[in-house]
């Protein structure tokens, strides 16, 4: 019997948290409690994908917060997941994660920091600069001292760059190919395999048909 489905959602409203990001949450999770319904509710992967989609991407805009206002939202998705697997509220947060094959929120924050620095690197072939923008050394000095405002990305995200031995010059550049996509030709596929219907055609025959598509090319 699914657990942790009833309660209001209301209740992890976090205090000093943006208003708004935080009610988007609410309503999404108010409908993953109405879909994840003990008798006639969606399975387990169905309401898995729905996190993802509706609470899991909202939690995303709140990478750049502050760490404490960070922390309010692990409640969120614990909550979410209860709702997913249909677990007790006295489930440990970990355990939910590993069942759900979901990291942890300052996991993931971090993942996307790493993601996102990767792409400002692959940048430089193509002519853009942002890379030495997000990590000018001018902004370290600059925060060193204001100590009560949010450093930037280059200098939270530095640390950790640090530890996985990231160099900027064995990043894949990309690169925009010469040819635009409406230019390229397309594709020619054969269907006479498609033909025969499978129920009522031995493999075998299948197999010599395939093998004289391979002798033609």
């Amino acid at each position: 019997m699914r657990q942790g489905s009833r309660g209001s959602a209301g209740a992890i409203k976090s205090r000093g948290f943006p208003a708004l990001l935080c009610e988007k949450c609410v309503k999404a999770l108010n409908l993953l409690r109405v879909v994840a319904h003990t008798s006639w509710g969606a399975d387990q992967q169905t309401l898995l994908h729905l996190y993802r989609s509706l609470v899991r991407s909202k939690l995303d805009y709140g990478v750049w917060f502050r760490t404490r206002i960070l922390r309010t939202l692990d409640p969120i998705q614990n909550h979410a997941l209860r709702l997913c697997l249909g677990a007790f509220r006295t489930s440990p947060s970990s355990s939910l994660c590993v069942q759900a094959n979901e990291p942890p929120l300052y996991i993931r924050r971090r993942m996307l920091s790493i993601q996102y620095t990767l792409r400002l690197g692959s940048l430089r072939a193509i002519g853009l600069r942002p890379y030495n923008t997000v990590f000018s050394p001018k902004f370290k000095a600059s925060f060193s001292s204001k100590h009560n405002q949010i450093p930037t990305l280059g200098i939270r995200i530095a640390p950790e760059l640090e530890k996985i031995g990231f160099k900027r010059n064995t990043v894949s550049q990309l690169c925009v190919p010469a040819t635009p996509p409406w230019l390229i030709r397309r594709p020619v596929v054969d269907f006479t395999l498609h033909s025969s219907d499978k129920a009522h055609t031995p493999p075998e025959v299948f197999k010599v048909r395939f093998y004289e598509l391979c002798d033609r090319l």
